[in-house]
């Protein structure tokens, strides 16, 4: 019997990428999808690529960040997943790298406990 599911947050239970919603709204779209492709392709390892598209978002103000968090996308049929599993009394875990300023709000709409 399954007593536990972990979810990702980014591209999982969210549809898009955090960073990539707030460096879009930064005017930094393009610049963090240079980065991301030049990571997919082996030329930055994961924590470079981290670091150089967080540095795009300086100046951004905290306010926001948390406006753009609370209103992130969800994956189709997320929710009806997430009352699902809390219907047959699974716990719900997501395990993720992400922004809290995302994934927090994300949480409360799935009505997850945090």
């Amino acid at each position: 019997m399954i007593k536990l599911c972990v979810f990702d947050f980014d591209a999982t239970l969210m549809d898009g990428e955090t960073i990539d919603i707030l460096a879009t709204a930064h005017g930094k779209g393009n610049q963090t999808s240079e980065i991301t492709r030049h990571a997919m392709a082996g030329e930055l390892d994961f924590f470079e690529s981290l670091q150089k598209r967080v540095s795009l978002l300086k100046g951004m103000s905290y306010k926001k960040v948390l406006e753009l968090g609370s209103t992130l996308p969800l994956m189709h049929g997320a929710h009806e997943l997430i009352q699902y599993l809390k219907s047959k009394n699974i716990q719900i875990v997501i395990f993720s790298g992400g922004f809290h300023e995302g994934i927090d709000p994300a949480m409360q709409k799935l009505g997850i406990n945090l």
